[in-house]
């Protein structure tokens, strides 16, 4: 079905003259003959009583004979003057638009070639109109009166054979050439060449400083005041004698037709049949049409007709774009609104029955469609409970989706595919969400009916508002058990979850997307109740103790951790775990769940020796155990060290020694039973660490003692030489010289302590140096404070203490010397400010 835009309608069947050129405002009609006449008609506009439809009735008021016995090449009304501008064999006269008369006592301008008026005035008095005039060698700015034509400007170029103003810019159909000139600046620019011989020069104003132009190969051009095309060209006939603009049309006459095209997408419209048409125009909004001896006028059909045709014949893109340009024409902003959304879900529901589901989805958005208006296509999708009617008028006519998709089961899967992504998109936008309850509803059922695993991230979102029946009733048809467990979980019925996932564990029933053991572990971790947790615990652990431990150290409810390990006897690394939990976690510091701990490693590291395990796994234990040796302040050492009695685990034992702080038993095991010199050296390092200077060298001290006492049973000469002359060397500025001295044996030869003496001389001077420093920085400090003391003394002089005097904060007389004064003179005890700087009594910071 094609476009039908407008209607033509008589106005003039048979004119007494033949017609050049026309001219309407208003109800005024103006004529202009091939004779120099001009004819004046009032044209009333009147609906036949039996059939409804408009039609014209015309009466002929005047006419004027100009006396040129040429014709009337153009007619131009200035309705506020009340003038009828007339150009004749190149004679612009100013006639009385009502009465044709004559104003003056001829033309107003000769030689005129072609004249328009600006549509967009620059001037602000709405009593003067500003003409454009072409003559043979220039054009010319001039303001027209109601009496007079004043001449503003003259700008020269080449004979314009046809021009339209805007504003400050003409666009000018030259020889052979468009361009567009300034007249403020008189700047000019080029547009683009013709052919004057097979192209006539058509300019037509069409927006703010845009014209249309009518170029090479039967192209009209759109071209701005800048000399840019920011639209596509229309492609029109051969032929075309006039063209005009009714937005959002552009509308061309040729011999025999007129021809509607769209501003919107530059395609043809409508075609109307009309016979010798010459002339075309808008006068006003007011469009009429002219041959020879006939006047008829377009009627255009209401915009909302026209987009009613469209969508009837599914024209979508075309009805949307035109509803958008046409505006509130006829009808208050709300109600234009409210047409243009119901244009949209139309335009929505044609795609959606089309397959065309992006399309579908845009139009269903900016048409803030009810939702339950799509998902009513979809059988079973909308909850039982809902009562539901769709809109009237109908925004579609399908049924459901499989009558629309005839059946084709992939075209069905594919809708229900849209159907699903447009819910969700909806859910997450940043509008609320209206109708909650259908929305997450359908989703549920979609993500079921699809097995997707999307469903259970969709449930994990939480904030779930749907009809549980129904939905728990899709997800059991579906065997969708572990997502129907998650969503009593998510709406709160803990125990209706815990006893699906039960079943679902014991393989009562089956759901591929159950991950075992871990979901029911994930649930119990949520309850609040502890009873829950203890009714479940042992199910859980017998099955995974690992994965059963989580319910106690994840768990959300208060549990007592003696009850707690009680109950895990049977279950002994996860017994561990949960211990690990309430020390490295929960941070808790009783000595018996350290203690425990402790003895554990102790046993696994004895067990593993005894084992003659893989020295990969005792070193791990051994590791592990040393670490929460050194870590742990909070087990019972004596309990721990009776436990590594006669073991070989003697670097554990020196660090229980250390526990209990008898570093003397801990250095003397890591060197004479392990030989391990390193580690006494770092444990020296570790237990003075954050020491006074005096504890750190008495614990080096110690080593060095060790390091030079033979162990029981040897001699002198079993010394840990080479040890303690490293230990010297290293840390001489840990050990204090006197003591060093003392200790050492009186038959070392000084070469064996040189590097030692040399590093201490040297530490003791730097000490003594920095000791110095101190003492000068303390007493130049002093002197200073003495300087700024003196000073204040002198500047201020001797203040008087009137015996009348009293604090200010206490209203209390001065028994002493002592008081502060401040620089307001504000005097108070010393008790009484406490701060120095701030004045007790008006609170000025100095």
């Amino acid at each position: 079905m094609a476009l039908k835009a407008f209607d033509l309608v008589s106005v003039l069947d048979r004119a007494e003259l033949k017609i050049e050129c026309l001219e309407a405002s208003g109800k005024d009609l103006y004529l202009g003959s091939d004779d120099s006449l001009v004819v004046h008609y009032v044209v009333e506009e009147r609906t036949s009583e039996s059939t409804g439809k408009i039609f014209y009735s015309t009466n002929k008021i005047c006419q004027k004979n100009l006396g040129t016995k040429k014709s009337v090449n153009q007619l131009k009304t200035a309705s506020a003057l009340g003038r009828l501008m007339v150009l004749s064999d190149g004679n612009l006269y100013l006639l009385d638009a009502d009465v044709l008369n004559t104003i003056g006592s001829g033309p107003k301008i000769k030689s005129v070639s072609v004249f328009c008026i600006n549509e967009n005035p620059n001037t602000l008095d709405p009593f003067t109109v500003q003409l454009c005039v072409g003559k043979r060698r220039c054009i010319m700015l001039c303001s027209l009166h109601e009496d007079r034509v004043s001449l503003l400007k003259e700008i020269p170029t080449a004979e314009p054979s046809n021009i339209a103003m805007d504003g400050s810019f003409v666009c000018v159909a030259g020889q052979g050439e468009y361009c567009v000139i300034n007249v403020e600046t008189g700047a000019s620019q080029d547009l683009f060449p013709y052919d004057p011989s097979s192209t006539y020069p058509h300019v037509k104003r069409v927006a703010k400083e845009e014209f249309l132009l009518a170029g090479p190969g039967n192209l009209g051009m759109f071209v701005t005041a800048a000399g840019i095309s920011e639209r596509p060209p229309i492609q029109w006939t051969e032929g075309v004698s006039a063209v005009s603009y009714y937005h959002p049309y552009i509308l061309t006459i040729s011999s025999q037709f007129i021809r509607i095209y769209s501003l919107i997408d530059q395609q043809h419209k409508q075609t109307l049949n009309f016979s010798g048409g010459q002339l075309l125009g808008n006068f006003d909004g007011q469009l009429y049409v002219a041959a020879n001896s006939c006047v008829y006028c377009l009627m255009p059909q209401p915009w909302t007709s026209q987009v009613q045709a469209l969508m009837d014949s599914e024209r979508v893109e075309e009805a949307v774009e035109l509803a958008e340009h046409s505006g509130a024409v006829g009808m208050s902003q709300e109600q234009y609104h409210q047409l243009c959304l119901t244009l949209m879900q139309r335009a929505g529901f044609i795609k959606l029955s089309h397959g065309v589901y992006d399309q579908a989805k845009d139009f269903f958005l900016r048409g803030c469609v009810d939702v339950r208006e799509i998902i009513s296509l979809y059988p079973g999708l909308l909850p039982s409970n809902v009562s539901f009617m769709r809109a009237q008028p109908p925004l579609h006519h399908i049924a459901d989706i499989s009558q629309t998709m005839h059946g084709d089961q992939t075209k069905i899967e594919q809708a229900k595919e849209f159907l699903l992504n447009f819910l969700i998109q909806m859910r997450n936008s940043v509008e609320p969400v209206t109708y909650r309850m259908e929305v997450d509803t359908a989703i549920i059922k979609l993500y079921a009916e699809m097995k997707s695993p999307s469903l259970m991230t969709f449930l994990n979102s939480g904030d779930i508002l749907c009809s549980l029946p129904e939905c728990s009733e899709w997800l059991e048809k579906h065997n969708q058990y572990s997502a129907l467990a998650k969503l009593h979980r998510v709406l709160g019925d803990l125990e209706k979850s815990l006893e699906v996932l039960t079943r679902l564990v014991r393989e009562e029933i089956k759901d591929h997307h159950f991950r075992g053991i871990q979901d029911l572990v994930d649930c119990l971790i949520c309850a609040n109740d502890s009873s829950v947790i203890w009714r479940y615990a042992d199910f859980v652990l017998d099955r995974n103790p690992s994965q059963g431990v989580r319910i106690f150290t994840e768990s959300q409810a208060t549990l007592d951790p003696s009850r707690v390990l009680q109950s895990l006897q049977r279950y002994p690394e996860a017994r561990l775990s949960f211990l690990h939990h309430l020390i490295d976690t929960k941070k808790l510091k009783d000595e018996k769940y350290h203690t425990e701990l402790v003895l554990h490693y102790v046993d696994e590291a004895v067990r593993l020796i005894k084992e003659d395990s893989s020295p990969e796994l005792l070193q791990e234990a051994r590791d592990k155990l040393q670490d929460l040796l050194t870590s742990s302040c909070h087990y019972q050492p004596q309990l721990v060290l009776k436990r590594l009695q006669g073991t070989s685990l003697h670097i554990e034992t020196a660090a229980v020694f250390g526990r209990l702080g008898e570093h003397e038993k801990a250095l003397s095991m890591l060197v004479h039973q392990l030989k391990d010199f390193t580690a006494a050296e770092q444990y020296c390092i570790a237990q003075s660490r954050g020491s006074s200077r005096e504890k750190k060298s008495s614990i080096f001290i110690m080593l060095l003692k060790i390091y030079l006492r033979p162990q029981p049973g040897g001699t002198e000469h079993d010394i840990e030489l080479a040890p303690a002359i490293e230990l010297l060397s290293v840390h001489a500025g840990d050990l204090e010289l006197s003591e060093v001295l003392a200790i050492l044996p009186t038959s070392w030869s000084l070469s064996i302590v040189h590097h030692y003496l040399r590093a201490a001389l040297r530490n003791s001077v730097h000490q003594s140096r920095i000791k110095r420093i101190q003492q000068a920085l303390i007493r130049s400090e002093n002197l200073q404070q003495k300087f700024v003391l003196h000073k204040l003394y002198k500047d201020m002089g001797p203040i008087p203490l009137a015996n009348n005097r009293i604090c200010c904060v206490c209203n209390r007389c001065f028994t002493s010397c002592e008081f502060i004064i401040y620089p307001n003179g504000v005097m108070a005890h010393p008790k009484c400010a406490p701060n120095e700087n701030v004045c007790p009594l008006t609170g000025t910071v100095f």
